[in-house]
């Protein structure tokens, strides 16, 4: 018996050696506290912003949710739902959510699935908000949340120019020597588009003036008749800029200012890069209240193609108008291709004359236009030229017509209205499909500018 209880407490000491929790009292894990890393804190629109949770526990679920207000009061927000891994993180730019706004591993989904919630009449896919508080829950409670400032303008001086011209021009600190600069126009909803040119400006480091064309104050109010000396005018204010060299320049326009930014290089040599986001190399009639060109130089209107519809687009732009919806009208300009055939010769940009690169996004399922065949214009014809300089079509599946340049924002409103003519235009394509568009494209432009001006100066 003695013998036995030996050999017992024996096994009890080894069991205790091996498995300390099978002799003592097991201590209750103190659970980590789970917390939400975001970083940078202030971020350049386009640039990326990192989220990762830490402390939870093996196969916990944490929920996501993006939210900020617009400069019209409207709130914008996403969600999206994770399961942690075996050592207790959440990584979006790792992980896919299990439930949420968008699907598979994207380290932007949680801003280009953003939706809007309207607090105002005004809505538009070109929302600022200026800041977006990145909150974490647990269960339906709030554990932790950050917010993370957008920044439009990095470091650039600022000057409004209302007399020669008429736009903003932005100078980064740091020049201090002529560097070439860039021209940003917008489309054919008008105005001046300083906040794209900020960003542009900001990230490309380079000077950049935002120029409007129609639609300001001191401009024309429609799309008819912009005389190409604006741009001419333009460019020689800018050669007379400190620290702005007077030969090498970029112009990157959208939609008819795309188109814009391909004809004014056509026509001025100093215009060495182009980008036209989701652009034209034909020359289209001007938007207004009557048949009128878009263009003209020297006081002669450039030869275009009129904008023609059969009776099923009428059909749909009047119910458009009336009802408030989207119009997509890709396939009118398909039709008017088709029926204006013996006049689109004449009415094609001559970019076989230009001195420029050139970098064009033209998408498939674009709802506005055509974009891939009127951007493929330009490149077949620089292509039949021989032409010495640098040429390249992106094309992206479902894009989109793209208002939305730069990745990290939200790409879900897939209209923007037209006061020009009184309707809703469609953008086609999806929020994610646009979302890839612009993380893709964003990097290659910078790229393409800072090769194409800054080798080219040197």
């Amino acid at each position: 018996m003695k013998k036995l209880f030996t050999i017992a407490l024996i096994e009890v000491l080894l069991l205790g050696l091996l498995f300390p929790s099978f002799t003592k009292t097991a201590k209750a894990a103190t659970p980590m506290q789970a917390k939400l890393n975001v970083s940078p804190q202030e971020v350049l629109f386009g640039d990326p912003v990192n989220i990762v949770v830490t402390g939870l526990t093996a196969g916990q679920i944490a929920t996501l949710i993006v939210s900020g207000k617009d400069q019209f009061g409207n709130t914008w927000s996403s969600e999206a739902s994770f399961q942690a891994d075996k050592n207790g993180t959440v990584d979006p730019s790792r992980d896919a959510p299990i439930e949420g706004s968008y699907r598979g591993v994207d380290p932007a989904g949680l801003f280009w699935s953003m939706v809007c919630k309207p607090a105002s009449n005004m809505v538009s896919p070109f929302a600022t908000p200026p800041t977006f508080t990145i909150a974490l829950f647990i269960d339906g409670e709030e554990k932790d949340q950050q917010v993370v400032t957008r920044i439009v303008n990095h470091n650039l001086d600022r000057l409004e120019v209302s007399d020669e011209i008429v736009g903003v021009f932005l100078m980064p600190h740091e020049i201090s020597k002529p560097t070439p600069a860039l021209i940003v126009l917008g489309g054919s909803e008008g105005g001046v588009k300083e906040a794209w040119a900020a960003i542009i400006a900001s990230k490309t480091r380079l000077p950049t003036l935002a120029l409007g064309y129609f639609g300001a104050e001191g401009l024309p109010p429609t799309l008819e008749n912009i005389p190409l000396e604006t741009i001419e005018k333009a460019l020689n204010w800018l050669a007379r800029q400190p620290n702005v060299v007077s030969d090498s320049f970029g112009i990157i326009g959208a939609s008819r200012g795309g188109e814009l930014a391909i004809l004014a290089a056509s026509l001025f040599p100093q215009i060495k890069a182009v980008v036209g986001y989701t652009p034209s190399g034909v020359i289209w009639q001007g938007i207004g209240s009557s048949e009128s060109p878009a263009w003209t130089y020297q006081g002669k209107p450039f030869p275009y193609l009129k904008f023609m519809e059969d009776e099923d687009s009428l059909r749909r732009f009047k119910e458009a108008q009336d009802n408030g919806t989207p119009y997509l009208g890709s396939s009118s300009f398909l039709y008017s291709l088709k029926m204006q055939s013996d006049s689109l010769e004449a009415a094609t940009i001559q970019v076989e004359k230009s001195k420029a690169a050139f970098l064009l996004i033209g998408n498939p399922g674009d709802g506005v236009w055509p974009s891939d065949i009127l951007s493929k214009v330009t490149i077949d014809r620089l292509q039949a030229n021989n032409h010495s300089r640098y040429y390249e079509l992106l094309s992206y599946d479902n894009g989109g017509h793209m208002l939305i340049t730069y990745p990290y924002y939200p790409t879900t409103m897939r209209q923007f209205y037209l006061p020009t003519i009184s309707v809703w235009e469609g953008l086609g394509g999806t929020a994610e499909d646009a979302a890839r568009a612009a993380r893709d494209s964003w990097e290659k432009v910078i790229d393409f500018l800072h090769r194409e001006l800054l080798t080219d100066s040197d």
